[in-house]
């Protein structure tokens, strides 16, 4: 679920007729909805008839309704934009704490098979750790397969500078060559968890019970978290479980060889603690009101009952469903059947439905309940929705971190900071083309309710290929001192101008710019031609290049010229196309290979040189035009390109 707020004025009458306006804060609610048959099968076809929505008990008028089917047979590429509530997002946990290594080693390659054969290219993915220090994340949910692959196969060791956990680049491994095959680490890695393990069937009852509510508590901070990710969030918990004794007592089946003396209390022995059960309601009230779904998966196999020496407990299998249930989510419990469980789970969540209505915030962060009914559909049909939702409110830092992640991952519109965005590509002697990226944020948004003469302004840059991989990234902070350049960011704004390095290939390159509490996302796509490949780039001068100009991290390894040079003039590229000179760039090309047919209203000016083996074809528009198209021609390639110029 996510919420859009916008401001409506109400006008409210009070006494003696007098009338004022009073501003009242309304939210657009998207609640997302699965309906699955008596068999488990999606059920399709449904529309807004089909459903009751009710907030508070109060039934609400659904003013839309946005369907999403995941098994469609149309093209779905991993860096198209969809609905943020629809997407399907999975988190892989990994309980460090009351799991053996070897139950490890079969949840790693489970969750490797499920990521490969499993989702779609579409699904978020992210992998995370949790132990006696809480949770830690190793890769927020994205479509960069090679990072999660990265971060299943070492869950304990793997680390990325990435600041949003994104994209593989600059991750590092720690590990270490060694003899026998088995690196030092992760030789280490296994006594600590063997330690864990052994020392948690051997201490006293009352210090276990405290461990099992401790990660009760970081399960549901960690529900909390992630309630400001949009959507339905599957939470797959991979773990053996306590002995569930710690919270419903003991089992109904006497088990005699289970030494009474290790428990403190015979009131916790026979009908639990309470403190535990206090805690599993906590953890379940922060799943349910987080719209997060745990799915439990016994990762131990088959299990022997009363082989308490090798770590197992009578029903063990009772704690993961003790997890699992409050949160609406299931318990898998043959580790040797993990694929097909997967496959069930994703079968279910083939279609989304995403209901919308509208709801006045008058509380931040207060809880409002929710309940899905339906309406003439199949018998035996079950809805399956978040049990609630909060007013918007204040953020933590993990949560801005993941509200960050799912803006560049889902493209979110941002309305604080209007930010826009060039990329464009320039062959160079390496293999890896450089491609300036240049980046334009108004500077009268970023000047808005700033009290103070510094301004902190982070731009995250991300290039996502087809398959959803970041190939490359730049993270920088820019900090401006406003009584030096509040006049040229009151006459354009900054201009940033970063460079990526890119192989051959199609590109989303994203940006996201957060100064303060304000947000702008931008996105420019761009192609990295062969040699062979005719690609073309349209580029706008700047006319009014009065903006505070930051020159930011560059990734090209070949120490590339300026790539925005037409025969030795080089000039400042413009984001948008906001003036009448532009100028389209050929890779690998020379200016006698390429020639243009243009528009009745655009003047061809010539043929130049630019940067490397990149030619220019400088055009002008004659007079001002909404759009108009640009052929471009090339020696060798039969044929033509194409270019949209939108002015």
């Amino acid at each position: 679920m996510r919420i859009r707020v916008f401001a409506v004025l109400a006008a409210l009458a009070v006494a003696a007729g007098a009338q004022m306006q009073e501003s009242i804060t309304v939210s657009v609610v998207e609640v997302p909805v699965t309906v699955v048959d008596g068999s488990g099968n999606p059920v399709r076809g449904l529309t807004a008839a089909n459903f009751k929505l009710y907030d508070q008990g109060k039934e609400v008028a659904i003013t839309g309704i946005d369907t999403i089917d995941f098994a469609s047979k149309q093209a779905m590429s991993a860096v198209s934009p969809v609905n943020p509530a629809a997407r399907r997002k999975f988190l892989l946990l990994f309980d460090l704490s009351f799991s053996k290594p070897s139950s490890l080693a079969r949840a790693q390659e489970a969750a490797r098979k499920f990521v490969e054969k499993s989702v779609e290219p579409r699904d978020l993915v992210g992998v995370g750790t949790i132990d006696r220090k809480g949770f830690r994340l190793i890769a927020a949910m994205t479509t960069d397969r090679k990072l999660i692959a990265d971060a299943i196969t070492n869950p304990v060791q793997t680390r990325t500078d990435d600041p949003l956990h994104l994209g593989r680049s600059g991750i590092a491994l720690e590990t270490s060559s060694h003899e026998g095959g088995k690196n030092d680490h992760a030789a280490m890695a296994d006594e600590q968890l063997a330690a864990i393990i052994g020392s948690s069937m051997e201490q006293h009852h009352e210090t276990v019970r405290a461990e099992v509510e401790k990660e009760m508590d970081f399960l549901g901070d960690l529900a909390k978290t992630l309630r400001s990710v949009p959507g339905r969030k599957q939470l797959v918990f991979l773990s053996e479980g306590f002995d569930p004794r710690i919270v419903q007592g003991t089992d109904a089946r006497e088990d005699l060889s289970y030494q009474s003396s290790v428990y403190d209390s015979r009131d916790d022995q026979r009908f639990g603690s309470n403190s535990s059960s206090t805690a599993l309601r906590r953890m379940a009230d922060a799943f349910r009101g987080s719209d997060v779904v745990l799915h439990a998966l016994d990762i131990q196999g088959l299990r022997v009952e009363n082989d308490v020496a090798n770590g197992s407990f009578v029903n063990s299998n009772d704690a993961l469903r003790l997890l699992a249930q409050p949160t609406g989510g299931m318990v898998f419990k043959n580790a040797n059947k993990i694929e097909s469980d997967f496959e069930r789970l994703m079968h279910a969540q083939e279609v989304v439905y995403v209901l919308s209505f509208q709801a006045p915030a008058t509380k931040p962060g207060r809880f409002h309940e929710l309940k899905v009914k339906l309406v003439n559909v199949p018998g035996g049909s079950s809805a399956f929705a978040r049990a609630g939702y909060y007013e918007n409110g204040t953020e933590t830092t993990q949560e801005r971190a993941l509200s960050n992640a799912e803006i560049i991952m889902n493209d979110v519109r941002q309305k604080d900071l209007q930010t826009a965005s060039l990329a464009a590509a320039f062959p160079t002697s390496s293999a890896e083309a450089q491609v300036p990226v240049i980046v334009e944020i108004n500077g009268n948004d970023l000047l808005k309710d700033v009290r103070e003469n510094k301004l902190a302004v982070d731009v995250y840059i991300y290039a996502f290929d087809d398959d959803g991989t970041v190939r490359d990234r730049l993270y920088q902070q820019v900090g401006l001192d406003l009584s030096k350049v509040t006049p040229k960011l009151h006459a354009n704004g900054l201009k940033y101008w970063a460079t990526l390095a890119l192989p051959p290939g199609r590109y989303a390159v994203k940006t996201l710019v957060v100064a303060g509490s304000k947000k702008g996302f931008s996105r420019a796509d761009v192609v990295v031609p062969t040699a062979t490949q005719l690609a073309a780039a349209p580029v706008f001068v700047d006319e009014n290049p009065n903006w505070v100009l930051v020159k930011g991290t560059s990734h090209d390894k070949t120490s590339a010229a300026y790539p925005f040079d037409l025969s030795g003039e080089q000039f400042i590229p413009a984001a948008t196309a906001r003036s009448k000179r532009f100028a389209i760039f050929v890779p690998n090309a020379k200016p006698e290979d390429v020639s243009v047919d243009t528009a009745a209203n655009v003047k061809f000016l010539g043929a130049a040189k630019s940067a490397g083996t990149t030619a220019a074809l400088v055009m002008e528009l004659e007079k001002p035009a909404a759009a108009v198209d640009v052929t471009v021609h090339k020696k060798g390639v039969p044929a033509p390109a194409t270019i949209h110029i939108v002015e």
